[in-house]
């Protein structure tokens, strides 16, 4: 449960979203949860091992009930080098905190006409800070908080944060049963492809309160030479 997000399956694979032209439009819209309409999500962070292995990479989708990816999508953020640990327990109780930072990867939104519009374009750095709470050094639950930017295609800048987050399973060699159900985002490998099938392990939870922002430049309007002149009468 140590991996998810900010805080992607077979329907999606059967019913992929077409993307629109239309521009991104600047603002701040929050998920469902928060009273906007920006979908929740779910997400998924592949690793090589059943228990651990390098790299990580995230996928996370938007999530309306029935189907992911009807409405955004994150592919392939990676974290090329093992998470940062501070762990707080004493006698096995309380909690660690495992700070993971990825790079790269892609975001898009899909046509729906939301306000916000759609788009694809392409991510920098993604933070994510996972709080697992231990009794007696058995997890209990997880918290995550997390938050990515990068650029739309059209040069639009995007800031995308999460918060509570929280984790729901993860593959381990003490129970080989325990796999990623359908309905969470497919497992993508380094190479951004889908896992082998005998390499699904890694994590999987769900992504809620979501702020997401959009500033989109405003071009300067080219100065005309009437213009110009008024400025010295």
């Amino acid at each position: 449960m140590r991996h998810l997000l900010l805080g992607f399956t077979v329907v999606a694979l059967l019913a992929l979203p077409v993307l629109a032209v239309a521009a991104p439009v600047s603002g701040v819209y929050n998920s469902t949860d928060l009273g906007g309409q920006l979908l929740t999500g779910r997400a998924s962070t592949w690793r090589s091992g059943i228990n651990s292995g390098l790299p990580h990479v995230l996928h996370a989708q938007s999530w309306n009930g029935t189907a992911l990816g009807s409405q955004w999508e994150i592919r392939c953020p990676t974290e090329p080098v093992n998470f940062l640990v501070q762990d707080n327990r004493v006698n096995g109780t309380g909690t660690v905190v495992y700070t993971s930072t990825f790079q790269g990867g892609t975001f898009a939104f899909f046509a729906g006409g939301w306000p916000w519009g759609d788009g694809t374009g392409t991510l920098g750095t993604t933070t994510l800070i996972t709080t697992v709470q231990f009794v007696n050094y058995v997890p209990q639950a997880s918290v995550v908080n997390g938050n990515t930017a990068g650029f739309f295609s059209n040069g639009c800048y995007l800031t995308f944060a999460i918060g509570n987050g929280f984790g729901v399973g993860e593959t381990t060699s003490l129970d080989p049963s325990i796999t990623k159900p359908a309905n969470y985002p497919d497992f993508l490998d380094g190479s951004c492809g889908l896992a082998a099938a005998n390499q699904q392990f890694g994590t999987w939870g769900n992504v809620i309160t979501i702020t997401m922002g959009i500033n989109c430049p405003v071009p300067t309007a080219p100065s005309t030479w009437g213009k110009m002149k008024s400025l010295y009468r």
